[in-house]
């Protein structure tokens, strides 16, 4: 070996080393949408094979049938521990002081708006208000109000972005935001810059990959640049990140190569 491949194959070597440096950050959570159907199936089955592969918290979709008194003591059967939960809009809209106290029982700290139809979707400063509302409910029970971004958010609205209308609208001290990094990335957007300038708003990240082609790949499958992400997601101050895959062929086997790609 010549001196010129030398210094390349050392090159190559830090390089390695700084991307797991920071993939290492973060002790990395499961989103359980990724898994929704053998949840429902097998709550505990499901928990203990997520906490096999090496994950220790994860993130609801929902309560999958169960009481949140049921589904905490599930969790505790399968050796995991719930540290956000997605809540559904009609939730929000028809009990959301009941819907927060669930995050009390599950001993969760982020309550995160999943989403908006696409019916209802346009009137964003209408939607602040109301996650104002939402965040005030839950920081009087000592929860984080969040919201999760799709696509949808990074695109223009009569020329302004849905996502900076909400940043503009809601307070800071009532509402968070959960970035969905493949979402983003999908819109045109690099989660790296968006991180970089709003990172003060966002708490939590959603860790699922994208293909050149632009499909959803398990973590390290795909183009986004995760050391860049989570290095500036730690610096910002995010302090918690969930890995997804909406429809994976088998939820399991993606959970596990991206726990491998993120703890190696």
């Amino acid at each position: 070996m010549n001196r010129r491949h030398l210094l390349l194959g050392l090159s190559g070597l830090a390089l390695a080393g700084t991307a797991r440096a920071a993939q290492t950050l973060y002790d990395p959570g499961v989103e359980l949408y990724t898994v929704r159907d053998a949840l429902k199936a097998d709550p505990v089955g499901t928990f203990k094979k997520l906490h096999a592969i090496g994950y220790r918290h994860i993130e609801t979709s929902n309560l999958a049938g169960m009481t949140a008194q049921q589904f905490k003591a599930a969790l505790d059967e399968g050796g995991l521990k719930a540290t956000a939960t997605h809540v559904g809009l009609a939730d929000l809209m028809s009990k959301p002081e009941a819907t927060l106290d669930d995050n009390l029982v599950l001993g969760a700290k982020y309550a995160v708006m999943a989403w908006i139809p696409q019916d209802q979707r346009g009137d964003w400063a209408m939607w602040a208000d109301r996650m104002n509302h939402w965040g005030e409910l839950a920081k009087q029970r000592g929860i984080v109000f969040g919201y999760h971004n799709h696509d949808f958010e990074f695109k223009a609205d009569s020329g302004e972005l849905p996502f900076h209308i909400l940043l503009d609208k809601t307070d800071p001290d009532l509402v968070v935001i959960e970035l969905d990094c493949y979402w983003c990335s999908l819109a045109g957007h690099d989660p790296v810059h968006v991180l970089e300038h709003h990172g003060d708003r966002i708490k939590t990240l959603h860790l699922k990959d994208k293909t050149p082609s632009g499909e959803m790949a398990p973590v390290g499958e795909g183009i986004i640049q995760w050391d860049k992400v989570l290095k500036v997601a730690k610096a910002k101050g995010v302090e918690q990140v969930y890995v997804e895959h909406d429809n994976p062929a088998d939820g399991f086997v993606s959970l596990a190569s991206s726990y491998r790609y993120l703890k190696g």
